[in-house]
């Protein structure tokens, strides 16, 4: 949360109508992060309880702003006092805020708060921010690997492990923002759809079994393109949000060690050779920096971009 949210909220322009409201804090109860089992170790561990307590504030965040803390427990959302236990009521506390924020209205909570040895009242107005409406979520596979699936954005744990500072982090999650925003999945999807279609005529009118030979072969068509074009929206997305984007080809390199196929260029490969992908990152940062220095708005230029890219989502599969 600490490294998406700003992700999210500053790039909003680049991700068009697929818009959601966000306060940037999460809420649990001793039910809801580890499961009954673990409920007593959640307590007695984590302090939580079975109230709806707040586990996280994004810094900088609607919340934050607002005054929320970590550790305050939610007692009523707008005129709903907050009733239940068990996992099912922070589902619904979090439905209400939604809901009361969809159109970018305020919410107000009503928490309680620890001070010394009583408890403190407050009730605070949070004004939502606006976000790209992917979601960012991690995910259990130890692979060094996110990615995008014109939903959400996927953030395996070998990729935690791998990236050494939020800006590393920052760098793949704004790659794959961009790779939704730029609807990169949805045309990956088509073109498999269109490539299925002929292996299907193929097997039925000409007893050809073609394994998915053209299904595979339209699922990576433009994969490149797709991938160059998130490498130079992703580094936009990253300015925006005030992010470094100076060691942004050096980081793309020391991935690039744990393929090192892809430093051989070839027609059927999915992502852009590696020089390539270097050259035209050193460029993109250029850009930006000119842009910057120029006092101009840090807008990624798109208009010679394929009218495909415009008009489809990219891919799974390491960044």
């Amino acid at each position: 949360m600490r490294v998406s949210y700003p992700l999210l909220t500053k790039g909003a322009d680049l991700c068009g109508d697929n818009i959601r409201f966000t306060t940037g804090m999460a809420l649990a109860n001793s039910s809801t992060l580890l499961g009954e089992p673990f409920r007593q170790t959640a307590e007695d561990d984590y302090g939580l309880s079975s109230a709806v307590q707040v586990v996280y504030v994004a810094p900088q965040s609607a919340a934050e702003r607002a005054g929320v803390r970590t550790g305050d427990t939610l007692t009523q959302v707008g005129n709903s006092p907050i009733v239940g236990s068990g996992a099912d009521v922070v589902k619904l506390t979090l439905n209400q805020i939604v809901e009361q924020t969809r159109n970018g209205q305020p919410v107000r909570i009503d928490i309680q708060r620890k001070a010394r040895d009583a408890l403190q009242r407050q009730s605070l107005l949070i004004t939502p921010d606006r976000a790209c409406n992917y979601p960012v979520v991690l995910g259990n596979g130890d692979e060094v690997n996110a990615y995008a699936d014109g939903n959400q954005v996927v953030v395996q744990r070998g990729m935690l492990r791998f990236a050494t500072s939020d800006t590393e982090l920052g760098l793949v999650i704004s790659h794959e923002i961009a790779h939704n925003s730029m609807g990169h999945m949805r045309a990956k999807m088509t073109n498999y759809t269109l490539g299925s279609i002929l292996d299907i005529a193929a097997q039925v009118l000409l007893k050809i079994p073609t394994q998915g030979l053209f299904g595979n072969l339209g699922g990576n068509a433009f994969s490149q393109g797709f991938e160059a074009e998130a490498d130079y929206v992703g580094l936009y997305i990253m300015a925006q949000a005030g992010g470094d984007i100076d060691n942004a080809p050096q980081f793309w390199r020391r991935m690039a060690t744990l393929s090192p196929g892809s430093i051989q260029s070839s027609h059927t490969a999915t992502h852009p050779a590696t020089p390539e992908r270097f050259v035209a990152l050193e460029e993109t940062v250029k850009e930006i920096k000119a842009k910057k220095a120029a006092g101009k708005p840090l807008q990624p230029n798109l208009k010679d971009a394929p009218d495909l890219a415009a008009e489809q989502p990219s891919a799974g599969g390491k960044p």
